[in-house]
């Protein structure tokens, strides 16, 4: 297989990787609560952030973190998978609970469960085999724009719920997240080890324009009566969501942790999804899920990429402590709107690494 080939498949692969539930849907909210200028803050960072990845670092740096920092990466892991299990209950549950006339909550258990059960097939295949599916997902996905009733467009209004002045006050929580979460993701880590030494990491400049496409095709659905319930929209979110978590999971597989932690992670992520689901199948969990990749994610991230080696048991602790300091404020900011404190959700973070994340090897037992 040539250069150019294998950067164009891996590229498409990782499209795959990243559309996930929140590339696929918080388009949609972020449009009725922010207008268009709050679907911009979300998708800039969002796509630099991971295509920079690939150029930030080389194979071996990568190495290295996926070494040192191999439990918080099965952990990130293990949250997407339940995101997406969560997602799927939560989007499918009550027409597929219509349709079989059984409850709302067992519509959500069997929405839950096949897309679980499918990815953990799916994960169960050579990883080679994967990437392969996950790189042909990304044209199967794009042909959905052909799908669409394109005559029902009604755009996205230019102004939402909150003022623009709200929009600055999360704006960090936003730039913060997307910008730092990638650097979690095994199989980002994944697509640069396994490059050509010496190569260039281009397939990240594919992936940039691949996964930008996805996130206006979201726009598309969003800006479309009814544009959630299109079969053609419906196939792409199954394709997406099952295809995210089975790359996930055959990643947990081979992450540097014990092997009772690879399990109580893997099923863990399966029955905290449905629990989700099942629990508070609503927004306000959808919201509360994406936190993760807004607070707690990046706030770790933004450690590991001051400490040389593991960080320290104080400045973990420190970081847990801030990180539960604001987490009810960036849960007020994005349930009930924004207030003047919205900024100290990065600023107590990063304010934890600076005074506690040093750059000197930390005891690495």
């Amino acid at each position: 297989m040539g250069h150019g080939l294998r950067n164009l498949l891996s590229g498409f692969a990782l499209a795959t990787s990243w559309t996930w539930c929140i590339g696929m849907f918080a388009p949609v909210l972020i449009g009725s609560l922010m207008g268009w200028p709050g679907i911009l803050a979300f998708a800039v960072p969002n796509v630099l952030g991971c295509a920079l990845f690939g150029y930030l670092r080389s194979a071996e740096q990568s190495r290295r973190e996926t070494r040192e920092h191999a439990l918080a990466m099965a952990l990130f892991s293990g949250a997407t998978v339940a995101y997406q299990v969560f997602f799927a209950g939560w989007l499918w549950g009550v027409p597929l609970g219509e349709a079989l006339r059984v409850t709302t909550g067992e519509g959500a258990s069997l929405a839950s469960g096949a897309v679980f059960a499918l990815a953990v097939a799916l994960a169960a295949l050579p990883r080679g085999v994967l990437w392969m599916l996950a790189a042909l997902a990304y044209p199967c996905s794009l042909a959905t724009f052909a799908l669409l009733p394109w005559g029902d467009f009604h755009g996205i209004q230019t102004t939402g719920e909150w003022s623009l002045g709200q929009l600055g006050l999360v704006l960090p929580t936003i730039v913060f997240g997307f910008m730092l979460s990638p650097n979690l993701d095994l199989t980002f880590h994944r697509a640069r080890q396994e490059l050509p030494a010496g190569a260039r990491p281009h397939n990240f400049a594919v992936f940039g324009v691949a996964f930008a496409s996805m996130l206006v095709l979201t726009c598309a659905y969003a800006a479309l009566t009814g544009g959630l319930h299109n079969p053609a929209v419906r196939a792409h979110l199954l394709l997406q969501l099952t295809l995210t978590s089975a790359l996930h999971l055959s990643e947990l597989r081979l992450a540097r942790v014990t092997t009772g932690q690879r399990i109580a992670i893997g099923v863990g992520a399966g029955l905290l999804g449905l629990g989700a689901a099942l629990y508070d199948p609503s927004r306000d969990m959808y919201f509360r899920f994406l936190g993760l990749y807004g607070l707690l994610f990046p706030a770790y991230a933004a450690l590991a990429l001051r400490t040389v080696g593991r960080p320290s048991r104080g400045a973990l602790i420190a970081l847990a402590v801030a990180v539960t300091a604001v987490t009810p404020i960036i849960d007020r900011a994005f349930l009930e709107g924004p207030t003047l404190a919205a900024p100290l959700a990065v600023a107590l973070p990063l304010a934890a690494v600076a005074l506690f994340g040093r750059r000197t090897r930390a005891a690495l037992g």
